[in-house]
């Protein structure tokens, strides 16, 4: 952000050029009208000012030529007024050049809180690039309230009926919702309202803005409990309508960032940073649903429990780089290898544990044996490594408890790594259950 300041004492220039720098802003100082005035006059479109930071001399006789090319010019500079006395006039001449924001000098705290927000404000939530999608039958309403979109920067798409932008909303991400009330098909900008929020996702949060030639009180009140944000009458005041539409593109992009970091917040917490496989908090969520799933629908799940043969000695003769890098890749593999719906997650430091719903006791021995035939191929880090699997399903002998499951898997482990270690063992309750004679090991 470029911004120019007109303050005559160099303490306070100082304090101010100090704070605007801090923000990241390219700053210019001036003490006079004249010098300001040259500046803005030379100013091309790729130099222009974004911000203007006024003393109150700005209104003595010898800035006058400066305040008329701030008002008259067509660049819309904001100017933010600084003043140490305000008083009747002054405020007068200050709405008579357009200004709108007014700054007391006296507490340079409290100025310089106000002075980062804005500046921080306008950086972080410019509405510029906003994509509206516009509901308006009326060719001479629409024609005005596109023009004045575009000057904000607005990308706006426009559609005779509800019906159609209906479609188009669902189908792609929009900032805002602007639609006429009454309007010609056989949906009304009513309907459209509550056909948003009526959506299963995010989309029906997207704030949506009423416009309505009939500033009835019950038309607004219907309104409001469908779900509109704002609204405004036509036809809108150029102004109104831009600091409306700036509101509800800012508030949407707040709420856009909120979910994305609590979406980034809960795979960070659901899942191991090493291997991106799941972790443990993530299949504790996980399984409960899945057992619940599996009696429910009477479909077979069964849970694959493998530990890294001699992890400790890879650990401790080549360093935990390399271990690291290990178990890395066999995270990979892993999740490469699995179904949608299957969830791999590391238990420990080189124990996964893998839920395979709709398998049986067969068909998991199989896939244990394929995991643990690609593991042996694998050689991550160049290094030989094997696994010691152990397979359950769950059935009666396990009562609907997870960690019952669990345990009999772990057994199985244990028995693999009794017998030699790179090997799959099943539990015997599970084959058993499966009526199923024990399984010999692969």
């Amino acid at each position: 952000m470029k911004v120019l300041i007109l303050e005559n004492g160099r303490l306070f220039q100082k304090i101010l050029r100090d704070l605007l720098i801090e923000l990241g802003c390219a700053v210019s100082c001036v003490r006079t009208g004249e010098e300001g005035l040259e500046l803005l006059v030379k100013a091309t479109d790729s130099t222009r000012y974004d911000l203007i930071i006024a003393s109150q001399h700005i209104f003595d006789q010898s800035s006058s030529d400066f305040i008329a090319h701030c008002k008259n010019c067509d660049l819309n500079t904001p100017i933010i007024l600084l003043t140490s006395e305000p008083n009747p006039t002054l405020l007068r001449n200050a709405r008579a050049a357009g200004i709108k924001d007014i700054f007391p000098k006296t507490n340079i705290t409290y100025l310089k809180s106000s002075i980062r927000y804005y500046i921080q404000g306008k950086k972080t939530f410019d509405t510029q690039g906003g994509k509206v999608l516009y509901v308006e039958d009326s060719a001479s309403v629409a024609h005005i309230v596109i023009r004045n979109l575009k000057k904000l920067n607005i990308e706006v798409t426009h559609f005779l009926t509800a019906e159609e932008a209906f479609n188009a909303f669902v189908d792609e991400d929009f900032d805002l919702v602007m639609t006429d009330v009454m309007l010609k098909g056989t949906m009304d900008g009513l309907s459209l309202v509550r056909m948003i929020r009526a959506q299963n996702s995010y989309l029906s949060n997207t704030p949506i803005l009423a416009m309505t030639g009939h500033d009835d009180m019950q038309l607004r009140i219907d309104l409001l409990h469908a779900g509109i944000n704002d609204y405004v009458t036509k036809p809108p005041v150029e102004e109104e309508l831009a600091a409306r539409v700036n509101n509800l593109i800012t508030n949407k992009r707040l709420a856009d960032q909120v979910r994305v970091q609590q979406r980034s917040l809960y795979n960070l917490a659901m899942t191991d940073q090493l291997t991106t496989c799941h972790n443990r908090h993530s299949l504790n969520d996980y399984a409960p649903k899945y057992i619940k799933d599996s009696l429910r629908y009477k479909h077979p799940l069964s849970m694959m429990i493998l530990d890294l043969d001699h992890f400790k000695k890879i650990n401790d003769e080549l360093g935990h780089t390399t271990g690291d890098t290990v178990l890395s890749e066999i995270g990979r593999l892993l999740m490469a290898t699995c179904r949608q719906g299957d969830i791999v997650s590391r238990i420990g430091g080189e124990e996964f544990l893998i839920l395979l719903p709709h398998c049986n006791i067969t068909d998991a021995m199989h896939k244990a044996e394929n995991i643990r035939s690609m593991i042996e191929l694998a050689e991550p880090s160049g290094l030989k490594v094997t696994a010691s699997i152990g397979v359950a399903t769950l059935n009666k002998h396990h009562e609907e408890d997870f960690d019952k499951l669990y345990k009999s898997a772990d057994q199985a482990v244990y028995i693999s790594k009794e017998q030699g270690r790179n090997r799959v063992t099943p539990d015997t309750h599970s084959v058993e259950a499966s009526r199923l004679k024990p399984v010999k090991n692969l």
